[in-house]
């Protein structure tokens, strides 16, 4: 039975409103291909705490580290502006938390699940969000994890041994990787009805399990870190850095390089 996670969420739909100030095509951040064998994004320490109402528009994001736009998740290759899943996101970090925020240009998000099931199957039937999080830059696929948050906020994570392994199961009632790791991850989703939804999620670096690194990290230290947006099954899913023939979303090889700074 997996530990009960401790949650914060809450949904803000409004009729009309301003983009938050992650959005913005004029100052997209850095894509994650620049980062796999060039230098690592610089993440900066948070000298704030963010807000965590799903706006990012609070002074804490406004020092955070750009990431984007994202990318075709298979070449690279820019995505054009109308396309449903296009995303930005915002990356800082304390003593206790790493935070994301994401901005995804879908105009109708959808969610079959609610924020209190149990590791549902995110990518098969919602509007969501992904984080690949492997500890260090050890140049293997061993030890990562793996987080889904959707448009209601429901949650599936789960922590890897190695290259999409284990899977034990068939069917409905396949496990993917160690499903009774618990994240205990906060996060709130602003929905703007016919424009765009955004997210922010507080992961506890007391969640990750034993690593072959230092948890949390130290400034100056290099992990990997993967960004994806997506719905209809993945059939419409953009990422930060994107896997150029090498296998799936799991490929740690083909993760963005973030190194947390001061």
């Amino acid at each position: 039975m997996r530990s009960p996670a401790i949650l914060f969420f809450s949904i803000t739909s409004l009729a009309a409103c301003t983009p938050p100030p992650a959005w913005s095509r004029l100052d997209p951040g850095q894509n994650g291909d620049q980062t796999v064998a060039g230098e690592p994004l610089a993440v900066p320490r948070s000298k704030l705490l963010p807000k965590l109402d799903g706006q990012l528009d609070d002074a804490a994001w406004s020092t955070a580290a750009r990431l984007g736009p994202f990318v075709d998740a298979g070449d690279g290759s820019p995505a054009a502006a109308s396309y449903p899943v296009t995303a930005l996101a915002r990356m800082t970090w304390d003593d206790q938390k790493l935070y994301l925020g994401f901005v995804v240009h879908d105009r109708d998000p959808k969610s079959t699940f609610s924020r209190d099931d149990d590791d549902p199957h995110v990518w098969g039937s919602s509007s969501g969000i992904e984080l690949m999080l492997q500890p260090g830059d050890p140049g293997d696929n061993r030890d990562y994890y793996e987080l889904q948050v959707d448009v209601n906020g429901a949650v599936f994570d789960s922590h890897f041994d190695d290259y999409n392994a284990p899977i034990t199961g068939t069917g409905s009632a396949k496990i993917f990787g160690h499903q009774d790791w618990a994240s205990h991850v906060a996060r709130s989703v602003f929905v703007s009805p016919g424009k765009f939804w955004s997210v922010e999620i507080a992961l506890p670096w007391a969640s990750l399990e034993k690593a072959r690194v230092g948890v949390p990290p130290h400034a100056g230290d290099t992990w990997r870190v993967e960004l994806y947006s997506f719905r209809d099954r993945q059939r419409r899913a953009l990422a930060w850095s994107s896997l150029r023939g090498e296998g799936n979303f799991h490929r740690s090889t083909r993760f963005g390089r973030v190194r947390f700074t001061d």
